[in-house]
């Protein structure tokens, strides 16, 4: 996924990069989220508690 040079799309870019360092690679549709999170469409809580959910094996809303 090719995204614009921005602050924004940065800081995405480093968040991704940490978690490849803990062996956690992020797929595209995880960094589609977190744009959502960046754009104001979801908020970090919303996001969190989706990804908890989907560890325990719940479906995401």
């Amino acid at each position: 996924m090719k995204l614009p040079n921005t602050p924004k799309n940065q800081a995405i870019a480093e968040v991704t990069a940490t978690l490849a360092i803990e062996n956690m690679y992020p797929d595209e549709a995880f960094i589609k989220e977190i744009l959502k999170v960046e754009n104001g469409e979801k908020t970090y809580e919303q996001l969190r508690q989706e990804i908890l959910a989907e560890s325990k094996g719940e479906r995401r809303p």
